[in-house]
């Protein structure tokens, strides 16, 4: 919901997202990468999925103690209006953090992934809201 859009994105609606993201490297991992995408993925998968089946509001939208009052779960408050360029630079911000400070985890099969701390530079973030309207986020 966008309280401050005059048409029809006032109200509630949904859009099936995707989210690309793009890193560079000055050099190949010893496994010819610049990052192993199930590495990053596993970085980055709860914060992602927690977008999912939620609707973005305003924390200063009228109706948000409401909506709250009645489905408590399924918000995810922002500061602003959720526009998709607010959500790009949310999940650019995150996943830079993320990249800084390194990642360890473990894979549902067991196997662990590592990115060292640094090692990756985020580039950009696209988030669309469908094939042909899209933000980016990046450096």
């Amino acid at each position: 919901m966008l309280s401050k859009h005059p048409e029809m994105c006032r109200f509630p609606h949904g859009h099936t997202r995707q989210v690309d993201v793009v890193v560079s490297s000055e050099k190949l991992d010893a496994n010819d990468m610049v990052l192993d995408f199930k590495a990053l993925k596993l970085a980055v998968q709860d914060h992602i999925e927690s977008y999912d089946h939620r609707m973005a509001i305003n924390a200063n939208d009228p109706l948000l103690e409401q909506i709250k009052a009645v489905h408590p779960d399924s918000l995810v408050v922002f500061p602003v209006d959720p526009t998709t360029e607010v959500m790009a630079k949310e999940i650019f911000d995150f996943i830079s953090k993320t990249l800084q400070i390194g990642f360890e985890g473990v894979s549902s099969n067991g196997i662990s992934y590592v990115i060292a701390p640094g090692s990756v530079t985020l580039e950009r973030v696209r988030v669309s809201e469908t094939p042909s309207s899209w933000a980016e986020y990046g450096k």
